[in-house]
């Protein structure tokens, strides 16, 4: 299951044109990049739940063919349910098929669907959640020497003498069937709140612990260091985590260049760049360290530094961006969330610095 109801309120002001997993990384969105690895990795069908622009998470999916898969059935949401309700709703796509991964819509990562599967199955838990070293601003869970999970940001509180290891959760769990019929009937619920912090008091539930690659594209500084991250690996990792558009070494920067982009000659690239799909940048304008997003128009004149412009977006010729988000306005009267104004007709939201983990 793939957990892609959520508003993305974090995104704004980009998830006001679209819901959070259908924004494009390096070239193709977050939940066509997912469910394209995992059919990889012998994933033949899948639920997603929606809320927020169902309809363009439905015809981004389809029949789920596109993305490798046989099947994707759909979970709406009227009201948000939350995690746990979100899965509770959708229960009866869940049973009979054996152990369920549920996963979260804005990440990537290079976890080993087999190995974690083979991990939990050994375990003989009911839940088994994949989890990462620790990084700063992430809840914060405890395991013992066993890798049975003691708690869950701080809750239930654990024996500091049984505490063996801290991690955080990626969003990758695995759970047997009978977890359905564990989550609360009320709406909206969580799962970690409102289930795995009970089971964790009863020792039931396991750990897995991934040490490759994981970055979650939850805000838009977050989404412009993860791009710049995997524009900056080694192609055979690259493509361990995602099928992105090829990165071309052009001059002093690497570019991730999607079908159809172009920009003129007088166009200066600089350190890491994506220009995603029918993208256009035009003459004497510098760009370094920033995603293009698909159809964005960028003027001429222009100057681009650790900056994201938003899909089909107008920038007007001699625009000068740095650690901003820049997209399109499609409600002029709409308040707009902290750190964003507009100018020239579009939304420009500044991006917060956040310490990047090593």
């Amino acid at each position: 299951m793939l957990l892609a109801a959520g508003l993305g309120e974090r995104m704004l002001p980009l998830t006001k044109l679209l819901p959070k997993p259908a924004i494009p990384v390096l070239g193709r969105p977050l939940a066509v990049l997912i469910l394209h690895r995992l059919a990889q990795e012998g994933i033949s069908s899948a639920v997603v739940n929606l809320h927020h622009h169902p309809e363009k998470m439905r015809a981004l999916l389809g029949d789920g063919s596109d993305v490798g898969l046989t099947r994707v059935c759909y979970s709406e949401e009227k009201t948000i349910l939350g995690t746990a309700g979100g899965v509770r709703k959708a229960a009866a796509f869940l049973r009979r098929g054996g152990t369920i991964l549920v996963r979260n819509s804005d990440f990537l990562a290079d976890i080993d669907l087999s190995e974690a599967t083979a991990a939990h199955l050994a375990s003989g838990s009911m839940v088994t959640l994949v989890l990462a070293p620790q990084r700063p601003g992430y809840t914060v869970i405890e395991v013992d020497a066993s890798g049975h999970v003691l708690s869950l940001g701080g809750q239930p509180q654990a024996d500091p003498g049984k505490v063996a290891g801290r991690y955080i959760f990626t969003g990758f769990q695995l759970m047997e069937e009978e977890v359905l019929d564990r989550i609360p009937h009320s709406y909206p619920s969580d799962l970690v709140r409102d289930l795995y912090r009970g089971l964790a008091a009863k020792g039931e539930i396991s750990s897995h612990v991934h040490r490759g690659f994981w970055w979650e594209f939850g805000s838009p500084s977050d989404y412009l260091e993860g791009s710049l991250e995997l524009i900056g690996m080694d192609p055979g990792r690259r493509l361990g985590v995602a099928l992105t558009d090829p990165v071309e070494h052009m001059g002093g920067a690497a570019v991730a260049l999607g079908a159809g982009a172009d920009f003129h000659s007088g166009t200066e690239l600089r350190g890491r760049v994506a220009l995603g799909f029918a993208s256009f940048v035009g003459e004497g304008t510098a760009v370094e360290d920033s995603v293009i997003m698909p159809e964005a128009w960028i003027g001429p004149g222009s100057s681009l530094k650790r900056s994201i412009v938003g899909p089909a977006t107008e920038v007007p010729a001699g625009f000068q961006g740095e650690d901003v988000l820049v997209c399109s306005d499609p409600d002029p009267a709409a308040p707009l969330p902290p750190d964003t104004e507009r100018v020239l007709g579009l939304v420009v939201r500044s991006l917060a610095r956040r310490p990047v983990a090593p």
